[in-house]
């Protein structure tokens, strides 16, 4: 702060005299919501990992969707490894049991690895595909919001919560022409 000037005054101004971190947050705001789309369509241009084959095998068994996102595959399981070191030998070993023809459905699975690090590895993997989060250090660190699993039941009939469905006032009809102001007389 400059020695002249109060607390209460900006500290930068354009030649407007508007408050340039004012202007800035008021771009970041407007831009909020397209950062998910834009981090998306970067990590995919940027040739973000795909999950193997193997991890989308676990995955389509125990959220029992036959078609799941590769690039979203890989982002899933590199949170799940940051969130837990120990997740990763129990993909690992969850792998190998799902591909062992053993259990019929994840439900089997799931009783069989109940109070195991399997377990818990199981239920952060079912839990990420569905709400598109993973807690890593205790924060959760979101990886997809319009995808996640748990909106996939209402896509044909509504949309997803913050996020617009088409146009500016596409959620509402126009009154009734008999609702319209009159005409100035």
């Amino acid at each position: 702060m400059r020695p002249n000037q109060s607390s209460a005054e900006p500290a930068e101004r354009n030649t407007d005299g508007v408050d340039i971190r004012r202007r800035t947050l008021l771009a970041l705001v407007l831009a909020a919501p397209t950062l998910a789309w834009a981090t998306r369509a970067l990590a995919a241009e940027a040739g973000a990992p795909a999950a193997d084959e193997k991890f989308l095998a676990l995955s389509r068994f125990a959220t029992g969707r036959s078609s799941l996102d590769p690039t979203m595959g890989g982002a899933v399981l590199a949170a799940l490894r940051e969130s837990d070191a120990t997740q990763a030998s129990a993909l690992d070993q969850l792998t190998v049991a799902a591909s062992s023809g053993k259990y019929a459905e994840v439900e089997a699975l799931e009783a069989a690895v109940r109070d195991t690090p399997q377990h818990t590895a199981l239920l952060a993997l079912v839990s990420a595909w569905y709400t598109g989060t993973v807690s890593v250090d205790g924060k959760p660190r979101v990886l997809f919001v319009t995808d996640a699993l748990m909106y996939q039941p209402t896509a044909d009939g509504s949309h997803i919560p913050g996020s617009c469905a088409g146009a500016t006032d596409s959620w509402a009809e126009r009154p009734l022409p008999a609702l319209d102001p009159l005409p100035p007389l």
